[in-house]
């Protein structure tokens, strides 16, 4: 939402955010305005619906961009052009056991929030699908546009990339995941082929950075395997050290599989990745289909399939010319449709 709403301030727009937490001194170095709301977070988000109308009532508003249906479901009148982001991953996906009564009032509360609102922006194809699946939302209501994303640009300290130098110490091949460690990210998998692919590349480390419910999980799995010294922990990393991580990798992967209710909706790292000329490992599943085009910016294992995961990471470490090949077009895909530049013209055209 912050990258969509300086591209849109960028592009002529008066923009107004209405965000959580609490007016810091950052707020003003925006190009627009914000308005904060905190508290206990059901009581915040009837403050911002309130907050909303009383808006709409008063001013001129040509167009409301709700980050999720839970930003308006409380909003009681929707006769302003009301555009509501879909994700995926806050679409329930099957109504069964002991919780069938609690996902059906879920059901129930997202289809009323999207009642006259004027489209529904989904993420990916598999969202589209599973909005029409599962709540019988018209195809013609959705409109699929893939999430923008802000590459860092800034200037890198020299700092920086002595950190980096550090964490690398001139290892090659490397292999990265920066994301959330949560289980069905597919850590597991990724550690499993490590231990399989070092006695053909003893010089691979494999680079985990993000932090997350699933950390200690993994931390001790390493250790189980005695992988010590071809898996690294990051943690935290900052914006400048992700990049400069990212642009010594060999490879970006990340294989989630669905986990209850939790799946990957589309997939931004791999599109981070992209941006840095570095080609993509991962799985079907979710919307990763949308975010890795297969054999053009990226290679795809079925979700959970460990040999299949191996195979294809070995193939792109024993094939310079094909990682150089899908790096490059990915770069190219990435600059052309995923810069904010270029994206929030589908954004400002979805509400036409």
């Amino acid at each position: 939402m912050t990258g969509m709403a300086e591209a849109m301030s960028k592009n002529g727009k008066d923009v107004l955010v209405l965000a959580d937490g609490i007016k810091n001194k950052e707020d003003k170095k925006a190009n627009y305005k914000i308005k904060r709301f905190s508290g206990w977070k059901p009581v915040r988000r009837l403050n911002k619906a309130r907050y909303l109308e009383k808006l709409c009532k008063n001013k001129i508003v040509e167009t409301i961009y709700a980050d999720s249906w839970k930003s308006v479901e409380y909003v009681r009148k929707k006769n302003k052009k009301i555009l509501v982001l879909a994700h995926g991953t806050e679409i329930p996906k099957q109504y069964w056991g002991v919780m069938l009564d609690v996902l059906r009032f879920k059901k129930n509360r997202i289809i009323n929030s999207y009642k006259n609102v004027f489209k529904i922006i989904a993420n990916s194809n598999y969202t589209r699908d599973l909005m029409n699946a599962t709540l019988s939302i018209d195809l013609n209501k959705i409109k699929i546009i893939h999430p923008g994303i802000d590459v860092y640009k800034d200037f890198i300290s020299q700092e920086d990339e002595e950190n980096v130098k550090k964490i690398l110490k001139d290892r090659k091949p490397i292999i990265t995941t920066l994301a959330r460690v949560e289980e069905r990210k597919g850590h597991k998998f990724i550690i499993n082929a490590i231990s399989d692919l070092k006695f053909e590349f003893p010089n691979l480390v494999y680079l985990i950075a993000g932090k997350g419910p699933y950390l200690e999980e993994i931390i001790k799995y390493v250790k189980k395997l005695s992988l010590e010294d071809h898996v690294i922990f990051l943690g935290w990393i900052t914006e400048p050290e992700k990049s400069l991580i990212l642009k010594n990798s060999e490879i970006f992967a990340m294989t989630p599989t669905t986990v209850g209710e939790s799946v990957e909706g589309f997939g931004m790292a791999f599109i981070d990745a992209a941006f840095h000329g570095i080609p993509s490992v991962g799985s079907r599943s979710g919307g990763i289909s949308d975010a890795i085009i297969e054999n053009e910016t990226g290679l795809l294992a079925e979700a959970g399939n460990q040999l299949e995961i191996t195979k294809k990471l070995k193939e792109l470490l024993e094939n310079v010319e094909l990682r150089n090949k899908l790096g490059r077009r990915g770069k190219e895909i990435a600059e052309q449709q995923y810069s904010w530049d270029n994206k929030i013209i589908e954004y400002l055209e979805a509400a036409k």
